[in-house]
């Protein structure tokens, strides 16, 4: 039985195992001394892939975990906040209407992303403050609306834009580039670094208002700090690779289930394993047909049935 800091660290040091790994593993063979093509293969099509899978995995669960104890409710999530469906009406929209660009569509779909946080938080403000139940019901309600006016574009679009919409939303990193990163990379750092400098406060968060209030947190300033770091993230990095189902929902509560509670520990933990998990994913997406596997069917497929798992082993009880 592994202690608690050698599980900790162990966690911590996955992704730097798995990712050099990874980084040979593929349908074009590598051997060494390099070739000129092999070395384009490695610097310009698997490294950043591999950087971009271990930005997104990290990233989501790094917010999904903020926002599960910000929230105190295990389900908790961008998707459930509405940011996942913000930004699938903003890249659908920007398919069908704006002329094509590798950058209009990132763009256009982390503008929406944020105007669904925004309006999730308006709708979830009644008398200045904010609860646990008002910001999950908004959430539902904005991630309804944007669900329904991508069904209008969709239904607007011609053939060959709805399988772009459709494929998209499916999530992939088979388009990541050396510019995607640089998309991504400034709000996921931002994100990251705020997230884990505050993963102390969730701590009192996690215990409730009137607890935290006593302790002197600002809990509607910490409160707001989190949902919009964690939807900074989110929206960074969902804008360039697609919606990515089920990572920032099921490892918050596989690194708890390992770890416990302590969001000074969950915060950092769940960074690791979201990365090393979705880089093994991944693989297995680009490497087990012919074509390549949209990365939403194999974690879903995966998360799935461990989320049933976990609910009958709590019982319905979360902490």
């Amino acid at each position: 039985m592994l202690s608690f800091k050698k599980k900790y660290y162990l966690i911590l040091l996955s992704p730097l195992l798995i990712a050099p790994i990874t980084l040979f593993i593929g349908r074009y063979p590598v051997s060494f001394p390099l070739s000129d093509p092999e070395r384009f293969v490695l610097m310009n099509i698997r490294l950043p892939r591999i950087l971009l899978c271990m930005m997104t995995g990290a990233g989501l669960s790094v917010a999904g975990a903020s926002l599960q104890s910000t929230l105190r409710n295990p389900l908790a999530s961008p998707y459930i906040l509405g940011v996942s469906q913000g930004a699938a009406f903003g890249a659908a929209l920007a398919m069908v209407v704006l002329p094509y660009s590798m950058y209009l569509l990132p763009i256009s779909a982390f503008i929406f992303a944020f105007l669904a946080i925004t309006f999730t938080c308006l709708i979830a403000r009644i008398h200045g403050e904010f609860s646990t139940v008002t910001v999950i019901l908004s959430g539902v309600i904005v991630a309804g609306i944007f669900t329904a006016l991508l069904s209008i574009v969709k239904l607007f679009s011609d053939p060959y834009r709805l399988s772009g919409i459709v494929f998209w939303m499916m999530g992939g990193f088979y388009r990541a580039y050396w510019d995607d990163i640089l998309i991504a990379a400034p709000g996921f750092i931002v994100g990251i670094l705020v997230l884990f400098s505050i993963r102390w406060r969730l701590n009192v968060l996690s215990m409730g208002n009137e607890e935290a209030k006593i302790l002197g947190v600002n809990v509607k300033r910490d409160t707001m700090l989190v949902i919009f770091f964690s939807a900074l993230i989110c929206a960074s990095v969902i804008s360039v690779v697609g919606i990515v189902a089920w990572i920032g929902l099921i490892i918050p509560q596989i690194v708890r289930g390992m770890l416990g509670a302590d969001n000074r520990h969950i915060l950092p933990a769940s960074a690791a394993f979201g990365a090393g998990f979705l880089l093994i994913v991944d693989t297995i997406c680009r490497t087990l047909y012919t074509f390549e596997i949209p990365i939403s069917i194999i974690t879903t497929l995966i998360a799935a049935p461990y989320f049933v798992y976990l609910l009958r082993k709590i019982g319905g009880s979360w902490r």
